[in-house]
């Protein structure tokens, strides 16, 4: 039996699923400005998470539910808030963490000790690997402050205590520290392959499963559109800014230009787009939602163009759609130029008057150079060669956790000990006092030695 608090609860029953709503989370979404330059900071990043998760815990059925309810184990998403660590805390139960994003620094610290900073570029740092000797300094630089961040920031704990404490003391538990609960973390999902991001040494229970959102059977397109990009042999280009980033929120004058161009283009275009427009020129067909992944498989899509969220730079990898990224806000970028270094991407900048102008200049060089597609259709074959499904993946070590216990066989050792025993400064103590009591013991022994030796002359000295 699953229970799912969600935003998009199923209308259909499911057998053994139960649904918790909180599609009241979606007004959250809405106020996100993508003209407001405050909002790529991590720290309005971190607002936005903390108020969804704070919603979310405030709803009465969610609170009832941690309570009342006994489970085998819990699976939330990390999405730049830690105070998720309380479900597992006050249920009792294996916590298994998954991130929609590649590994990072923070999930590093929550699993492992960091091992990353020498050889691969934090987040925000997009430099080509191997970094050369300044950029490893200032990852280095990135790494000392998100240390600090990390252990300067109470807010996590502080609403971590506000939140889950009166729910365990409702079931009668005690609410572990929150720097213990923080790290009991059974098993780590993570949305990322090696055909993406750079490969690095993890413990065992970080399991990669890129892609596990997207069907294993692709389900079939709607009659209209399946008619539409059946009958455009010339080519389609889909356009879509995800769910959070919405195309409505473009500037009027951006829009005006966007149309424009499209109706310049000899190709259809699919555009995902959250109003109802009139006037539309005959190639540009919008939808309010579109089965993107149905849409992405079609042989006649050549372009896709994207916020670069990870989700959708992911489905264009299973399908072999090169992409046109315009980032808005948190890993967006770094996905961008991402795909842009390994050749089956362009980047184009959202900002300013000139986006319509760039877009298409972009176009132009994707759909008449076929090493963009030739690039995505490679990477596509290695992002799929994998032994196992992600399904049987994610179910194998969820069974595995539960019946583990909370397979504490696969986890790190390395979090038994203090940051000083990883860097060994204790090792170096006892070795720096062990050299200055050997150096103490010789200069004694010298020291004696020349006494005597001054005692010696001086006897000879008196019988001269």
């Amino acid at each position: 039996m699953v229970t799912w608090i969600t935003t998009y609860p199923g209308t259909k029953p499911v057998q053994n699923l139960t649904y918790v709503d909180v599609s009241h989370l979606e007004k959250l979404v809405e106020h996100i400005d993508m003209n407001n330059n405050r909002f790529n900071g991590i720290h309005m990043v971190k607002q936005f998470a903390w108020n969804i998760s704070r919603s979310a815990l405030e709803t009465p059925a969610v609170r009832n539910l941690l309570v009342k309810e006994k489970f085998d184990a819990v699976i939330t998403e990390w999405f730049f808030s830690d105070v998720e660590a309380g479900y597992a805390a006050t249920l009792q139960v294996p916590w298994i963490q998954l991130s929609g994003m590649v590994l990072h620094l923070h999930l590093e610290y929550l699993i492992d000790t960091v091992r990353s900073v020498p050889a691969i570029p934090s987040m925000g740092n997009d430099f080509d690997i191997p970094m050369n000797l300044w950029q490893r300094i200032r990852n280095s630089i990135s790494y000392l402050f998100f240390t600090y961040y990390t252990v300067s920031d109470q807010s996590s704990k502080d609403n971590y205590e506000t939140y889950f404490g009166p729910i365990a003391s409702a079931r009668g538990v005690p609410l572990p520290p929150f720097s213990e609960a923080l790290h009991n973390i059974s098993v780590l999902l993570v949305n990322q392959h090696s055909s993406f991001a750079a490969a690095q040494p993890t413990p065992p229970n970080v399991i990669d499963i890129a892609g596990y959102h997207i069907d294993e059977t692709v389900p079939p397109l709607p009659k209209d559109l399946q008619d539409l990009l059946d009958s455009s042999p010339q080519g389609v280009v889909y356009f879509s800014m995800g769910s959070v980033v919405k195309s409505a929120s473009f500037p009027e004058q951006t829009r005006v230009d966007l149309i424009k161009m499209f109706a310049e283009l000899p190709y259809t275009v699919l555009w995902k787009f959250e109003e109802e427009m009139s006037g539309l020129p005959k190639n540009l067909h919008i939808r309010p939602w579109m089965p993107q992944s149905s849409i992405l498989s079609h042989p006649n899509v050549k372009v896709f163009i994207t916020h670069g969220g990870l989700l959708s730079t992911l489905e264009s990898l299973n399908f072999g759609v090169p992409v046109i990224a315009m980032p808005v806000f948190g890993d967006q970028p770094t996905n961008a130029r991402r795909s842009v270094r390994a050749g089956h991407a362009l980047m184009v900048d959202l900002k300013g008057p000139d986006v319509a102008k760039n877009l298409k200049i972009a176009l132009i060089e994707m759909l008449n150079n076929d090493k963009y597609y030739n690039r995505a259709k490679y990477i596509s074959k290695i992002f799929r060669n994998r032994p196992v499904s992600n399904k049987k993946l994610i179910q194998h070590y969820v069974e595995l956790a539960i019946e583990s216990k909370g397979a504490y066989h696969l986890r790190s050792k390395s979090l038994l000990y203090s940051w000083y025993q990883l860097w060994m400064l204790d090792q170096l103590a006892v070795l720096l006092l062990a050299l200055y009591i050997v150096l103490r013991v010789i200069k004694k022994v010298v020291s004696l030695f020349r006494k005597k030796e001054n005692v010696g002359k001086g006897k000879k000295e008196k019988r001269n």
